[in-house]
């Protein structure tokens, strides 16, 4: 997959790749990942046929430009990014797929009123809770691992093996900086929801996620926003069985 750059107004580089013909489809990765992910599950082959994909890598991810600066992830940077790309590859109107960390942003897309056709979100919260309780949670875990990682204390740590080779590779101050960022953004609430919007999860997603969810059910029916749950499927299982989640993502983007 070819990879191309665009500059927002900040100058930041931004990486994207598009393939494929018809009409855009913005696809967009969660924490940690980056565009590449798309191609290595299968869901740009699955796509192309029917849209022009384009995948980006959000700022500090894969690619594109990386800061230590919270200022530097602030929503209306991202947005502008997005849009920026768009434009580079030729279209004002787009949809939208993303899991996670991309489905934050798909929901902050539709509330700045971006011009999305469709889009279809893996794993996104309505309202304040993230940004205000499980970011600031996130900040003291990590900010604690990462002294520890500084100091070489890491073997005190009560955490599985895999967790601890993520850990040791991962630059946490990279990962602290965005989540200082996040503290910012508003929450989105349903009535903002303009556009054709469906949303995922799975009975293993994170709790927080099932429990916005449900707590929103007869709300999100009322604003015809479509949702579905799949038995047995947890966080990164929304993207990683493409075979079985893909009928249903096809079915609310055409």
């Amino acid at each position: 997959m070819d990879t191309n750059y665009t500059f927002s107004s900040d100058g930041a580089k931004i990486a994207y790749s598009i393939t494929g013909s018809g009409e855009p489809l913005l696809l967009v990765h969660g924490s940690g990942h980056s565009k590449e992910l798309w191609l290595e599950l299968g869901w740009i082959d699955a796509f192309q046929p029917h849209f022009t994909v384009i995948a980006l890598d959000i700022r500090g991810n894969g690619g594109s430009d990386k800061s230590y600066d919270p200022d530097f992830y602030s929503i209306n940077r991202i947005l502008e990014d997005i849009q920026c790309v768009i434009k580079a590859c030729g279209f004002h109107e787009f949809n939208y797929f993303a899991h996670s960390y991309g489905a934050t942003i798909g929901l902050q897309a539709l509330a700045h009123q971006l011009p999305v056709r469709k889009a279809v979100l893996a794993s996104a919260m309505f309202g304040d809770r993230f940004f205000k309780k499980i970011v600031p949670a996130w900040i003291k875990e990590y900010g604690s691992f990462n002294d520890k990682k500084k100091a070489g204390e890491l073997g005190n740590l009560k955490v599985s093996s895999e967790e601890l080779d993520w850990i040791q590779s991962t630059d946490l101050d990279l990962w602290i900086a965005q989540f200082q960022a996040w503290k910012h953004w508003k929450g989105v609430s349903i009535d903002q929801i303009k556009s054709p919007l469906a949303i995922y999860s799975g009975t293993k997603d994170n709790k927080a996620v099932l429990i916005n969810l449900e707590n929103n059910k007869a709300v999100l029916e009322n604003h015809k926003i479509n949702t579905k749950v799949f038995d047995g499927l947890g966080h990164s299982e929304l993207v990683t069985k493409r075979e079985l989640c893909y009928p249903w993502v096809m079915e609310n983007l055409i």
